[in-house]
């Protein structure tokens, strides 16, 4: 009787741990952003071009990001200073292939801004 007690209560606490973790976790999700643009944009390791590229290939037209957030940073060619912040990349239009490499896209050569103009991600 005391053993199944014992794991009854083991039980419980496991399900709450995991209550807890979910309560906790990011309050937005993630959004899946297809690149729209012709620009070819790159992975960031911040939000300015000066910090240098990830080491990811390249974007193009009909792959796309995994974001769950955005931010400012540089404003390049005059197009804003919105940046989403990269979880993943999706090489759809070229290999096929999925890279987990975080950083910074800027969103007017991803989308347009369009992700950030009609809330798909929330600010970081």
């Amino acid at each position: 009787m005391r053993s199944a007690s014992w794991a009854r209560t083991a039980v419980v606490a496991a399900f709450s741990a995991g209550a807890l973790a979910l309560a906790t976790g990011s309050a937005g999700a993630a959004a899946d952003i297809p690149v729209t643009t012709g620009f070819g944009p790159s992975v960031y390791k911040k939000t300015h071009t000066r910090d240098g590229k990830v080491g990811v290939l390249d974007l193009r037209a009909g792959d796309s990001i995994i974001a769950d957030c955005w931010d400012r940073g540089d404003n390049i060619d005059n197009r804003g200073n919105v940046w989403y912040h990269t979880l993943s990349e999706r090489y759809t239009a070229t290999t096929g292939q999925e890279s987990f490499v975080e950083g910074w896209t800027y969103g007017a050569y991803i989308d347009g801004n369009q992700a950030f103009h009609e809330g798909t991600i929330p600010e970081c």
